[in-house]
Protein backbone atom coordinates (compact mmCIF):
# COMPACT_ATOMS: atom_id res chain seq x y z
CA UNK A 1 0.00 0.00 0.00
CA UNK A 2 1.41 3.40 -1.10
CA UNK A 3 1.76 6.16 1.76
CA UNK A 4 3.00 5.79 4.94
CA UNK A 5 1.19 5.21 8.49
CA UNK A 6 -0.04 8.14 10.65
CA UNK A 7 -0.39 7.42 14.30
CA UNK A 8 -2.50 10.19 15.76
CA UNK A 9 -0.83 10.57 19.15
CA UNK A 10 2.10 8.18 18.73
CA UNK A 11 3.79 10.17 21.35
CA UNK A 12 1.64 9.31 24.52
CA UNK A 13 1.54 6.19 26.30
CA UNK A 14 0.12 3.88 24.70
CA UNK A 15 1.10 5.29 21.35
CA UNK A 16 4.63 4.89 21.90
CA UNK A 17 4.23 1.63 22.28
CA UNK A 18 1.92 0.80 19.35
CA UNK A 19 4.47 2.49 17.43
CA UNK A 20 7.52 0.45 18.49
CA UNK A 21 5.72 -2.97 18.37
CA UNK A 22 4.79 -1.64 14.53
CA UNK A 23 8.34 -0.98 13.82
CA UNK A 24 9.29 -4.30 14.94
CA UNK A 25 6.75 -5.78 12.72
CA UNK A 26 7.21 -3.79 9.87
CA UNK A 27 11.09 -2.35 9.48
CA UNK A 28 10.56 -1.29 6.75
CA UNK A 29 7.30 0.61 6.70
CA UNK A 30 7.65 4.02 6.56
CA UNK A 31 4.98 5.77 8.82
CA UNK A 32 4.07 9.32 10.58
CA UNK A 33 4.44 10.38 14.32
CA UNK A 34 2.13 12.68 14.83
CA UNK A 35 1.14 15.14 17.56
CA UNK A 36 0.91 18.79 18.89
CA UNK A 37 4.15 19.14 19.86
CA UNK A 38 6.30 18.04 16.84
CA UNK A 39 9.48 18.24 19.49
CA UNK A 40 7.96 15.03 21.13
CA UNK A 41 7.24 13.72 17.56
CA UNK A 42 10.65 14.30 16.11
CA UNK A 43 12.24 12.59 19.12
CA UNK A 44 9.80 9.03 18.50
CA UNK A 45 10.66 8.93 15.13
CA UNK A 46 14.61 9.45 15.45
CA UNK A 47 14.14 6.71 17.84
CA UNK A 48 12.05 3.98 15.79
CA UNK A 49 13.91 4.85 12.28
CA UNK A 50 12.18 5.35 8.71
CA UNK A 51 9.27 7.72 10.38
CA UNK A 52 8.23 11.40 10.12
CA UNK A 53 7.40 13.88 12.54
CA UNK A 54 4.01 15.81 12.37
CA UNK A 55 2.20 18.04 14.16
CA UNK A 56 -1.60 17.52 13.72
CA UNK A 57 -4.63 19.81 14.16
CA UNK A 58 -7.80 17.57 15.05
CA UNK A 59 -9.91 20.78 14.82
CA UNK A 60 -8.87 20.66 10.77
CA UNK A 61 -10.77 18.90 7.82
CA UNK A 62 -7.23 17.42 6.63
CA UNK A 63 -5.60 17.56 10.26
CA UNK A 64 -2.91 20.39 9.32
CA UNK A 65 -1.20 18.28 7.37
CA UNK A 66 0.01 19.05 3.75
CA UNK A 67 -2.30 18.34 0.84
CA UNK A 68 -0.54 16.09 -0.78
CA UNK A 69 0.42 14.23 2.57
CA UNK A 70 0.55 10.50 1.21
CA UNK A 71 -0.86 8.62 4.29
CA UNK A 72 -1.96 4.81 3.66
CA UNK A 73 -3.89 4.97 7.19
CA UNK A 74 -4.82 6.71 10.37
CA UNK A 75 -4.77 5.47 13.92
CA UNK A 76 -6.52 7.41 16.47
CA UNK A 77 -4.43 6.49 19.38
CA UNK A 78 -6.25 9.26 21.55
CA UNK A 79 -9.55 9.78 21.44
CA UNK A 80 -11.13 11.33 18.24
CA UNK A 81 -13.74 13.82 19.32
CA UNK A 82 -14.79 15.88 16.62
CA UNK A 83 -13.96 12.94 14.39
CA UNK A 84 -12.43 15.07 12.07
CA UNK A 85 -9.32 12.08 11.33
CA UNK A 86 -12.39 9.77 10.74
CA UNK A 87 -13.90 11.97 8.08
CA UNK A 88 -10.20 12.87 6.80
CA UNK A 89 -9.92 8.74 6.35
CA UNK A 90 -12.60 8.17 4.44
CA UNK A 91 -11.72 11.20 2.52
CA UNK A 92 -8.73 9.80 1.26
CA UNK A 93 -10.76 6.54 1.27
CA UNK A 94 -7.86 4.95 3.54
CA UNK A 95 -8.53 2.29 6.61
CA UNK A 96 -9.08 4.15 10.00
CA UNK A 97 -8.62 2.13 13.59
CA UNK A 98 -9.47 3.99 16.42
CA UNK A 99 -9.03 2.63 19.91
CA UNK A 100 -9.90 6.27 21.92
CA UNK A 101 -13.60 6.36 22.36
CA UNK A 102 -15.82 4.44 24.40
CA UNK A 103 -19.02 2.56 23.85
CA UNK A 104 -21.31 5.50 25.00
CA UNK A 105 -20.08 7.44 22.13
CA UNK A 106 -20.19 5.13 19.36
CA UNK A 107 -23.04 6.73 17.85
CA UNK A 108 -21.16 8.98 16.03
CA UNK A 109 -18.41 6.85 14.48
CA UNK A 110 -21.73 4.78 12.83
CA UNK A 111 -23.40 7.41 11.58
CA UNK A 112 -20.32 8.65 9.78
CA UNK A 113 -19.98 4.92 8.80
CA UNK A 114 -23.49 4.54 7.45
CA UNK A 115 -23.44 7.75 5.32
CA UNK A 116 -20.15 6.53 3.59
CA UNK A 117 -20.38 2.76 4.01
CA UNK A 118 -17.86 2.17 0.64
CA UNK A 119 -15.34 4.75 1.66
CA UNK A 120 -12.97 3.13 4.06
CA UNK A 121 -12.45 -0.11 6.41
CA UNK A 122 -12.97 1.18 10.22
CA UNK A 123 -12.21 -0.57 12.49
CA UNK A 124 -13.47 0.38 16.34
CA UNK A 125 -10.87 -0.84 18.41
CA UNK A 126 -12.16 0.24 21.87
CA UNK A 127 -11.95 -2.65 23.85
CA UNK A 128 -10.38 -3.42 26.93
CA UNK A 129 -6.78 -3.47 25.87
CA UNK A 130 -7.77 -3.70 22.23
CA UNK A 131 -9.55 -6.56 22.43
CA UNK A 132 -7.34 -8.82 24.39
CA UNK A 133 -10.12 -9.92 26.88
CA UNK A 134 -12.46 -9.89 24.18
CA UNK A 135 -10.26 -12.84 21.98
CA UNK A 136 -10.29 -14.41 25.67
CA UNK A 137 -13.31 -15.28 26.00
CA UNK A 138 -13.84 -15.84 22.08
CA UNK A 139 -11.20 -18.59 22.77
CA UNK A 140 -12.80 -20.10 25.60
CA UNK A 141 -15.91 -20.35 24.37
CA UNK A 142 -15.60 -21.37 20.52
CA UNK A 143 -16.62 -25.22 20.66
CA UNK A 144 -19.30 -24.58 23.68
CA UNK A 145 -22.48 -25.48 22.15
CA UNK A 146 -24.86 -22.78 23.46
CA UNK A 147 -23.10 -20.10 25.44
CA UNK A 148 -24.98 -18.20 28.35
CA UNK A 149 -23.11 -16.30 30.29
CA UNK A 150 -19.82 -14.43 29.73
CA UNK A 151 -18.20 -12.89 32.83
CA UNK A 152 -14.81 -10.31 32.13
CA UNK A 153 -12.80 -9.63 35.06
CA UNK A 154 -10.13 -6.83 34.90
CA UNK A 155 -7.23 -6.51 37.42
CA UNK A 156 -5.54 -2.85 37.47
CA UNK A 157 -2.23 -2.95 39.03
CA UNK A 158 -1.73 0.74 41.02
CA UNK A 159 1.54 0.41 39.89
CA UNK A 160 1.23 0.44 36.27
CA UNK A 161 1.75 4.08 34.68
CA UNK A 162 -1.25 3.59 32.91
CA UNK A 163 -3.51 2.27 36.03
CA UNK A 164 -4.65 5.55 37.28
CA UNK A 165 -6.16 6.73 33.78
CA UNK A 166 -8.02 3.58 33.19
CA UNK A 167 -9.85 3.78 36.60
CA UNK A 168 -10.88 8.03 35.46
CA UNK A 169 -12.16 6.19 32.50
CA UNK A 170 -15.02 4.94 34.27
CA UNK A 171 -16.56 8.24 34.29
CA UNK A 172 -16.84 7.91 30.43
CA UNK A 173 -17.69 3.95 30.21
CA UNK A 174 -19.98 3.62 33.12
CA UNK A 175 -19.43 4.56 36.86
CA UNK A 176 -22.40 2.82 38.49
CA UNK A 177 -24.23 6.07 39.36
CA UNK A 178 -25.32 6.93 35.71
CA UNK A 179 -25.27 3.33 35.01
CA UNK A 180 -23.29 1.29 33.10
CA UNK A 181 -24.44 -1.47 30.38
CA UNK A 182 -24.95 -5.31 30.64
CA UNK A 183 -26.94 -7.82 29.68
CA UNK A 184 -28.88 -9.83 31.65
CA UNK A 185 -31.39 -12.56 31.05
CA UNK A 186 -31.17 -11.39 27.34
CA UNK A 187 -32.01 -7.85 28.44
CA UNK A 188 -29.59 -4.78 27.82
CA UNK A 189 -29.74 -2.95 31.35
CA UNK A 190 -28.01 -0.44 33.27
CA UNK A 191 -26.41 -1.12 36.42
CA UNK A 192 -26.62 1.12 39.30
CA UNK A 193 -25.18 0.82 43.23
CA UNK A 194 -25.15 -2.54 44.74
CA UNK A 195 -26.12 -3.97 40.87
CA UNK A 196 -22.86 -2.85 39.34
CA UNK A 197 -20.66 -4.26 42.33
CA UNK A 198 -18.76 -7.14 42.04
CA UNK A 199 -15.90 -9.15 42.93
CA UNK A 200 -13.39 -9.98 40.89
CA UNK A 201 -11.38 -13.53 41.53
CA UNK A 202 -7.46 -12.51 40.61
CA UNK A 203 -5.34 -15.18 38.64
CA UNK A 204 -4.15 -16.06 42.46
CA UNK A 205 -7.45 -16.47 43.72
CA UNK A 206 -7.56 -13.36 45.89
CA UNK A 207 -11.27 -11.54 45.48
CA UNK A 208 -10.70 -7.82 44.84
CA UNK A 209 -13.78 -5.47 44.87
CA UNK A 210 -14.85 -4.76 41.33
CA UNK A 211 -17.01 -2.30 39.03
CA UNK A 212 -19.07 -3.11 36.34
CA UNK A 213 -17.25 -1.39 33.14
CA UNK A 214 -18.85 -1.18 29.66
CA UNK A 215 -15.86 -1.16 26.45
CA UNK A 216 -17.21 -2.41 23.42
CA UNK A 217 -16.22 -6.03 24.78
CA UNK A 218 -19.99 -6.30 26.26
CA UNK A 219 -21.76 -5.43 22.88
CA UNK A 220 -18.98 -7.68 21.05
CA UNK A 221 -19.21 -11.16 22.98
CA UNK A 222 -23.09 -10.46 23.57
CA UNK A 223 -23.21 -10.43 19.74
CA UNK A 224 -20.36 -13.11 19.12
CA UNK A 225 -22.09 -15.19 21.63
CA UNK A 226 -25.49 -14.61 21.96
CA UNK A 227 -25.52 -15.25 25.52
CA UNK A 228 -28.25 -13.84 27.91
CA UNK A 229 -25.51 -12.41 30.33
CA UNK A 230 -22.63 -10.43 30.10
CA UNK A 231 -20.69 -8.49 32.28
CA UNK A 232 -17.61 -6.85 32.75
CA UNK A 233 -15.86 -5.79 35.59
CA UNK A 234 -12.75 -4.00 36.71
CA UNK A 235 -11.22 -3.74 39.70
CA UNK A 236 -8.01 -2.42 40.98
CA UNK A 237 -5.60 -3.80 43.49
CA UNK A 238 -1.67 -5.53 43.79
CA UNK A 239 -1.55 -8.16 40.56
CA UNK A 240 -1.02 -11.76 41.09
CA UNK A 241 2.50 -11.31 39.65
CA UNK A 242 3.59 -8.54 42.09
CA UNK A 243 2.01 -10.42 44.85
CA UNK A 244 4.72 -13.55 43.80
CA UNK A 245 7.31 -11.41 43.70
CA UNK A 246 7.65 -10.70 39.80
CA UNK A 247 7.02 -8.06 37.78
CA UNK A 248 3.75 -5.76 37.88
CA UNK A 249 1.09 -7.18 35.65
CA UNK A 250 -2.35 -6.31 34.12
CA UNK A 251 -4.74 -9.68 34.39
CA UNK A 252 -7.58 -11.00 32.74
CA UNK A 253 -10.15 -13.63 33.83
CA UNK A 254 -12.92 -15.03 32.01
CA UNK A 255 -15.61 -17.31 33.35
CA UNK A 256 -17.86 -18.84 30.48
CA UNK A 257 -20.90 -20.87 31.55
CA UNK A 258 -22.91 -22.82 28.63
CA UNK A 259 -23.57 -26.16 27.19
CA UNK A 260 -21.98 -28.87 25.20
CA UNK A 261 -23.36 -31.95 24.56
CA UNK A 262 -26.29 -31.39 26.30
CA UNK A 263 -24.32 -30.69 29.81
CA UNK A 264 -23.98 -27.43 31.26
CA UNK A 265 -20.30 -26.70 31.44
CA UNK A 266 -18.24 -23.77 32.90
CA UNK A 267 -15.16 -22.22 32.00
CA UNK A 268 -12.40 -20.05 33.61
CA UNK A 269 -9.48 -18.73 30.81
CA UNK A 270 -6.54 -16.31 32.40
CA UNK A 271 -4.01 -13.57 30.79
CA UNK A 272 -1.15 -12.18 32.13
CA UNK A 273 1.12 -9.33 30.96
CA UNK A 274 4.00 -8.32 32.66
CA UNK A 275 4.98 -5.50 30.23
CA UNK A 276 2.00 -3.20 31.61
CA UNK A 277 -1.26 -1.81 30.08
CA UNK A 278 -0.07 0.46 27.69
CA UNK A 279 2.10 -2.06 25.69
CA UNK A 280 -0.81 -4.76 25.76
CA UNK A 281 -3.06 -2.17 23.86
CA UNK A 282 -0.53 -1.30 22.00
CA UNK A 283 0.29 -4.43 20.61
CA UNK A 284 -3.33 -5.33 20.48
CA UNK A 285 -3.64 -2.17 18.12
CA UNK A 286 -0.72 -3.05 15.77
CA UNK A 287 -2.13 -6.85 15.50
CA UNK A 288 -5.51 -5.31 13.92
CA UNK A 289 -3.74 -2.29 11.98
CA UNK A 290 -1.71 -5.04 10.68
CA UNK A 291 -4.15 -7.65 9.57
CA UNK A 292 -6.68 -4.49 7.87
CA UNK A 293 -4.12 -3.07 5.94
CA UNK A 294 -3.26 -6.78 4.52
CA UNK A 295 0.39 -7.00 5.59
CA UNK A 296 -0.13 -9.84 8.08
CA UNK A 297 -3.22 -12.58 7.15
CA UNK A 298 -5.48 -11.76 4.63
CA UNK A 299 -5.47 -9.64 1.69
CA UNK A 300 -6.26 -6.06 2.74
CA UNK A 301 -9.54 -5.39 4.17
CA UNK A 302 -12.26 -3.78 2.48
CA UNK A 303 -14.34 -1.04 3.39
CA UNK A 304 -16.99 -1.65 6.37
CA UNK A 305 -17.19 -1.33 9.77
CA UNK A 306 -15.28 -3.85 11.99
CA UNK A 307 -14.00 -5.01 15.61
CA UNK A 308 -11.30 -6.53 15.59
CA UNK A 309 -12.50 -10.20 16.36
CA UNK A 310 -13.96 -9.85 12.97
CA UNK A 311 -10.74 -9.19 11.38
CA UNK A 312 -8.42 -12.02 13.27
CA UNK A 313 -8.94 -15.46 14.40
CA UNK A 314 -8.27 -15.87 18.08
CA UNK A 315 -6.19 -18.40 18.25
CA UNK A 316 -3.62 -16.65 16.39
CA UNK A 317 -4.33 -12.93 18.06
CA UNK A 318 -3.70 -14.88 21.74
CA UNK A 319 -0.35 -16.86 20.22
CA UNK A 320 0.82 -13.69 19.03
CA UNK A 321 0.64 -11.89 22.20
CA UNK A 322 2.23 -15.37 23.98
CA UNK A 323 5.00 -14.68 21.70
CA UNK A 324 5.43 -10.64 23.13
CA UNK A 325 5.15 -12.24 26.41
CA UNK A 326 2.14 -13.20 27.61
CA UNK A 327 1.01 -16.00 29.90
CA UNK A 328 -2.39 -17.28 28.58
CA UNK A 329 -4.07 -20.31 30.54
CA UNK A 330 -7.16 -21.67 28.56
CA UNK A 331 -9.68 -23.97 29.99
CA UNK A 332 -10.78 -26.24 27.80
CA UNK A 333 -11.33 -29.59 30.36
CA UNK A 334 -15.40 -28.52 30.16
CA UNK A 335 -14.88 -28.43 34.12
CA UNK A 336 -18.32 -28.16 36.33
Amino acid sequence: MIGKVLFVGGTGTVGRQAVKYFRERHPDLPIMIGGRNLENASSMASEVGNADAVRIDLHKTCLGLASNASVSAVVMMTPDDNLKALAYAQDMHIPYLSIGNWLVEVGAEMAHFARRPNASPIVLASHWHGGAAAFLALATSKDVDSVQSVKIGAVVDPLDPTGPNAIEDMERAGDGVSGTLAFVGGQRVWLTGDSALKAVKTIDGRSLQGSAFAPYDIVSLQAATGADDVRFDLATGISSSRLRGGSTATEHIVEIEGELGGRFRRRRSTLEFTKGQAALTGLSAVLSLSTVLGYEGPPPTPPGLYFPELLMEPDWFLDELVQAGATVVIDSDCRW
